[in-house]
């Protein structure tokens, strides 16, 4: 669960494999839009306004935001058919985040059954799992991986797991809200719940704190690019369905990610 030198280190490989074959990673260069030829894909227009040609465009985001991207190609065949895939799949809900790190001083440096390096904390039993602000999933990543946190610290994930509705913080979606004070308000009320998680083996987690960074939806929107903020596309196991597969009616225009199978 815990890949060595963190998830930076996934993020690192790949970047490794895309430039090993002759590839080019952008930072800061979201795409707008993508681009089509003669009834084919032909690259992407990037937010800045600059295009990037390409004989193969393949989109790694969810099937919502890929339907949004593909809508300036005007093809009919490929809208049609991103359509009727939204439309069959269910969105997961959103995330609500807290990393955390503290200073570790008193506490074990290793995992063990009284001090784990991960734990789950559920509130209700009768309002189960799927319930918002319910279950909350804890890991201490530094107890199996040192090299995460500096010396005489570790550092602290808790989240409730796809579980956070969009629709709760629509509001500060308007106007710049999302930088309101109100919306801090609102975001440190919410991750209360995630404190009283971490709480639960580290009682006086709060005044260890050297960093704290919580999350909502509209983080999760905002930096990973995600259709109200969602965890992604699923279909129930009882459908006997799959997720859609990589290949689209649009020549050389492929999809990725956690919307497909």
């Amino acid at each position: 669960d815990f890949p060595k030198g963190g998830t930076k280190s996934i993020v690192d490989a790949l970047i490794r494999g895309v430039e090993k074959n002759g590839g080019e990673v952008r930072l800061k260069a979201p795409v707008a839009a993508v681009l089509a030829d003669g009834g084919a894909a032909a690259g992407v227009e990037l937010a800045d306004g600059s295009s990037v040609k390409a004989a193969t465009v393949v989109s790694n985001a969810d099937v919502w935001t890929t339907r949004r991207l593909a809508a300036p190609t005007g093809h009919d065949g490929l809208l049609s058919y991103l359509d009727a895939q939204c439309a069959r799949v269910t969105r997961c809900e959103s995330f609500l985040h807290l990393h955390v790190g503290i200073d570790s001083a008193g506490l074990p440096a290793e995992p063990s059954e009284a001090f784990p390096a991960q734990w789950a904390a559920l509130d209700d039993w009768d309002r189960g799992v799927g319930a918002p602000r319910n279950l909350v999933l804890v890991s201490v990543a530094s107890l199996l991986d040192p090299s995460l946190a500096p010396e005489g610290c570790h550092v602290i994930h808790a989240y409730v797991p796809a579980t956070e509705p969009f629709e709760d913080w629509e509001q500060f979606d308007e106007g710049g809200r999302y930088q309101s004070a109100e919306y801090r308000e609102a975001k440190d009320a919410a991750v209360d719940v995630l404190w009283r998680a971490i709480e639960r083996y580290i009682p006086d987690v709060r005044s260890r704190v050297k960093v704290a960074l919580p999350a909502t939806p509209l983080t999760h929107r905002r930096f990973n690019r995600r259709d109200q903020g969602t965890y992604g596309a699923y279909l129930p196991a009882s459908s006997g369905e799959q997720l859609m597969g990589h290949s689209t009616p649009l020549d050389n225009f492929y999809m990725c990610g956690d919307s497909t199978f």
